[in-house]
This record gives structure tokens, sequence and C-alpha cells, in this order.
């Protein structure tokens, strides 16, 4: 394989991977929504059990605050669990990498070995 086919393959695959890290985060961001809105649903039914009644303008602007909140949290703790996942495959990408740079290492040097082992001596010696 040629250095410009590699490099054509390493940009391919970066490409591939950058495009399913974003249909991953979209599916992460949707998810989230249904998540959130399911969720600040039921608090508001059950704060209105809990009331009586049903909730003032303020009230409802304080629940829409305390929303916006839990879902910056949630999203949050997404995008950390995301990275995470994607740190972890980058180290296990490097460590396969190093591992094949290490066994090619080793073979080269081995080879130089048996070269320099079928030398003969010097003639000036």
């Amino acid at each position: 394989m040629t250095w410009q086919a590699w490099l054509v393959d390493i940009e391919r695959e970066f490409i591939e991977r950058t495009d399913r890290r974003g249909v991953e985060f979209r599916e992460m961001l949707e998810r989230i929504e249904r998540r959130w809105e399911e969720g600040e649903e039921a608090r508001r039914r059950e704060w209105e059990a809990m009331e009586g009644r049903a909730m003032t303008r303020w009230e409802k602007i304080d629940h829409s605050f305390d929303g916006l909140l839990r879902k910056t949290t949630m999203i949050t703790q997404e995008q950390i669990a995301m990275n995470w996942k994607v740190t972890e495959e980058m180290r296990e990408e490097f460590r396969e990498s190093f591992a094949e740079i290490k066994d090619e290492m080793r073979a080269n040097r081995e080879a130089t070995l048996k070269m320099l082992d079928r030398l003969s001596e010097p003639p000036f010696g």
C-alpha cells in the first residue's frame, strides 16, 4: 500500500467515524428531548395533584426555568458519557497501533541483526 493510499484510507475512516458520531449525537439529543418532555409533563401533573390547583403564570415560569436546568444537566451528563466512550475507543486504537508498530520494529531489528550476522569479517581486521 502506498503512502497516498494509506492517507486516503485514514481520511475515509475519519470521515466515516465523524459521520457516525454526528448520528449518535443527534440520536442522543432526541432521546434526551423525549425523556425531558415526558419528565416535565409528569412533574407538572404531580405538582398540580399535590397543590390541588393549576399553576399560576409565575409558577409556570419557575417550572420552565427549573426544567431548562434539568435539560441542561441531562445533556451534560450524556455528553460526558459520550466523550468518555470516544476516549476509551481512541485509547484502544492507540494500543493496537502501538502494538503493531512495536511488532514491526522488532521484526526490523531482528532482520537487521540477521543481516549483520551474515556479513563477512572486514579484511583489515
